[in-house]
């Protein structure tokens, strides 16, 4: 164990607490600078109660945290695990879980504020994007009793309005799961491709869960956000919820899907049912198919052509 023997303003003096053991450290401010040197230093310490011990005094929480804080803004999903691992690499300390994953929540909070004020931070926040945006598209449900988060969409007419006078009428809707800390829920987007087939997001929302009625609420937000009754061909995964909500309310559009998720659900069900060679030829005739762009290319695909 390091104890210090000397502090103040201008001099700082450790020492190793077994006496037997000569390791000591004296450094001093050079010129009531901000920096300072090393006078002396006896590097010999082998007690076995450095600083790789879990209970060192100087690994606190409050120093994990301010370790980390950098990295976190980086990558926001810097684990617990990691965090131990490069502290260990970096500063040749032990730290055990628990206390590293105890400064992360003390950095996140210290970076990001509480979760829990950014949801009541959601009122605030929609007042003042309708004080700016007049024919935004927004709103924000909670549950009636409990009064807890449950959804919240946003559009903001300028993005509607680029989209329908610039990008051709082809939209996708696609969510992924937020898997950030304690907050979970979804993310679902309304994205087009612009002129260079960059994405563009048009509108998104946040939802505690992926149901079916979770899912007509967005549907039917963006079908109130958009501007024109122009048909639109709409592109998504097939997933549970916007599969069954899609054709409910967009009646007289286009519905298509990702042909990724398309090959993956019939390699699943592929399993175990056919030898391996007709599986792949399996695989060739529905991409065939699934690039054919008039009927009779369809007919000669479906037939093996």
């Amino acid at each position: 164990m390091l104890v210090v023997s000397q502090n103040d303003s201008v001099r700082l003096t450790v020492r190793c607490n077994v006496d037997v053991y000569p390791w000591c450290l004296h450094v001093s401010v050079i010129r009531q600078g901000q920096e300072f040197e090393i006078k002396s230093m006896n590097n010999i310490h082998s007690c076995g109660c450095d600083i790789m011990s879990e209970r060192h005094p100087g690994t606190s929480k409050k120093w994990v945290a301010n370790t980390v804080k950098g990295k976190l803004l980086d990558k926001l999903t810097y684990r617990a695990s990691e965090m131990m691992r490069d502290i260990r690499r970096d500063y040749s300390t032990f730290i055990p879980y628990h206390q590293a994953w105890w400064g992360k929540e003390v950095a996140v909070n210290s970076l990001y504020g509480d979760f829990r004020t950014s949801y009541h931070m959601l009122h605030w926040y929609s007042e003042r994007a309708l004080q700016s945006n007049p024919r935004l598209v927004l709103s924000l449900e909670v549950d009636p009793e409990t009064q807890r988060f449950k959804c919240y969409f946003i559009c903001f007419q300028a993005s509607v309005y680029e989209f329908e006078v610039g990008f051709r009428p082809m939209l996708f809707l696609d969510g992924t799961h937020i898997k950030q800390h304690r907050v979970q829920g979804v993310i679902l987007a309304v994205s087009a491709l612009n002129g260079n087939n960059e994405l563009f997001t048009v509108a998104y929302s946040i939802a505690y869960l992926k149901t079916y009625d979770n899912c007509v609420w967005f549907v039917q937000n963006l079908k109130r956000a958009l501007l024109s009754d122009r048909r639109i061909a709409f592109l998504s995964d097939k997933g549970k919820g916007l599969k069954e909500a899609m054709p409910d309310i967009f009646l007289n559009d286009h519905h298509g899907y990702y042909f990724q998720h398309i090959m993956q659900n019939f390699k699943d069900q592929c399993v175990g049912k056919y030898a391996a060679p007709f599986k792949k030829l399996l695989r060739k005739i529905l991409q065939r198919i699934a690039y054919t762009v008039t009927e009779q290319e369809y007919q000669d695909a479906s037939n093996g052509a």
